[in-house]
């Protein structure tokens, strides 16, 4: 591995606890036990992080040998996780167990086998892929993981997160700016800590957008990218907080009004970076892509559709925010905010689920000329759409309530959440997720499979000999 890049391994919430009940589930007395992650990997700048695709619990019967001191997987198992499950783009990640207590130690005999079993996965695959493996007590509370190089010869430490964020060593330590968020020590140091080393990428700083990034930033968070082509205008000043008609009359561009929101929070040790451009341009990429989380509060598909698509490449949560205002025949409003957190990684995505119309982003991305004809033909509709600023809040600070969940761990968005409040009947209503999966989606496909495989499942494979997995 390079000298200058850090490896982090993210297993999120629910899929660790899952993964750590079959684990010990599959122990019929002290047995040591092992268990697959099979990931892809990430890389930004100096990092790379893995994220699972699919995690595989042997049963039992899958073992040749297993008990307090060694384990011995049947060839035949060996051979059917190989075949079904290391595809393409993929690197193996497996932890095993140590009997006892607190951190372990890797043993000799897992230094052997593992050197000999990462040079045997690289040599037999032509995608070469890496080996990751993990130790852990009994019980699987205390671990450590290593990454060994494509030879089996050499290893680097990878920093474990069961978390979606990377989370920083740090000391609990009181200072002036602590007491700013005194009123926040419920929830602890170490989640304080990450809302300041969270950095997040936010598309769109319109009426949601910069009511958001108020609300987020004054929960914490200092490092942002905000990312907008547009200018203040007067229609504006009704929604978004602080703004002027100064502002206006300058052509502030809305990412400047923003980062002076979160500076007037942070006077000294604030980072924001503005684009003054669209989520397509290149430079808008390539910065959203070193976030750790994406929030997209736009008004049109196209920067949706770019914003899904981001997020998937690479494996980036996502927020989406969004409103809505109709008026009934009998002049009576119907509300709506929408806050959506599609699953990282697929299962179903913002496209597959329909809150994205595809058309409209093609339209939006095509040039001004058919523009003109599809508004003339009655595709695109000629006024914006309507919009007040409590609702806009309403949105908002109910998405800074989902990432304050997600960074704490007291919200599962492992299948994301899909949330609809309608106002004036005062009504939340959460879309059952599972109605959303398509596996055959264009853009997310299949997502993660969980397994706990027994002997009769992997009886007839036909990979030619593959060694035992020994430990």
């Amino acid at each position: 591995m390079n000298e200058y890049l850090t490896v982090s391994l993210h297993i999120p919430p629910k899929m660790w606890c899952d993964f750590q009940k079959s684990m010990v589930k599959s122990r019929m007395f002290n047995e040591e036990v092992i268990g697959f992650f099979f990931c892809q990997g990430h890389q930004s700048k100096h990092k790379i992080r893995y994220i699972p695709k699919t995690w595989v619990v042997p049963a039992s019967d899958c073992y040749e040998h297993q008990s307090a001191s060694g384990l011995v997987l049947k060839q035949h198992f060996h051979s059917y996780l190989l075949e079904n499950h290391l595809q393409a783009g993929l690197d193996i990640v497996h932890i095993h167990t140590h009997a006892g207590g607190g951190v372990p130690d890797f043993s000799h005999v897992d230094d052997r086998y593992e050197s000999e079993y990462a040079g045997f996965i690289s040599s037999h695959f032509p995608t070469q892929p890496h080996l990751i493996s993990g130790v852990f007590d009994e019980n699987l509370q205390f671990g450590q993981f290593r990454i060994w190089d494509r030879t089996g010869q050499r290893f680097e430490p990878v920093d474990f997160c069961h978390s979606l964020f990377d989370v920083s060593n740090f000391q609990e330590v009181m200072n002036k700016t602590d007491l700013m968020f005194l009123r926040q020590k419920i929830f602890g140091s170490a989640n304080q800590q990450l809302l300041h080393q969270l950095k997040v990428g936010l598309i769109g700083c319109g009426g949601i957008g910069s009511i958001f990034a108020e609300l987020l930033g004054r929960l914490g968070v200092k490092n942002w990218v905000l990312v907008d082509p547009d200018k203040l205008e007067t229609v504006n000043l009704n929604r978004m907080p602080g703004a002027t008609k100064e502002m206006v009359q300058q052509q502030w561009y809305k990412v400047h009004y923003v980062k002076h929101l979160i500076q007037k929070i942070y006077p000294e040790d604030s980072c924001v970076q503005t684009i003054a451009t669209g989520i397509e341009s290149e430079l808008s990429k390539q910065e959203i892509a070193t976030c750790d989380l994406i929030v997209v509060a736009t008004d049109n598909h196209l920067s949706r559709k770019t914003a899904q698509e981001l997020a998937l490449q690479y494996m980036r949560p996502l927020v989406c925010l969004g409103t809505h205002i109709e008026v009934k025949p009998d002049n009576t409003p119907r509300m709506y905010c929408r806050i959506t957190v599609p699953p990282m990684g697929g299962g179903w995505c913002l496209m597959c689920g329909n809150i994205i119309n595809l058309q409209r982003a093609a339209l939006e991305s095509a040039p001004l000329e058919m523009n003109q004809m599809a508004a003339g033909a009655g595709y695109l509709e000629g006024v914006n759409d309507p919009a007040v600023f409590w609702l806009n809040s309403i949105c908002a600070s109910t998405g800074v309530g989902v990432i304050h969940g997600m960074v704490s761990g007291f919200l599962n968005v492992d299948s994301g959440i899909d949330w609809i409040y309608e106002f004036p009947v005062n009504d939340w209503r959460k879309t059952n997720t599972e109605y959303l999966q398509t596996d055959n989606c264009y853009f997310c496909g299949m997502n993660g499979l969980e397994e706990v495989v027994e002997n009769s499942d992997f009886e007839n494979s036909e990979f030619e000999n593959p060694d035992l997995i020994i430990w």
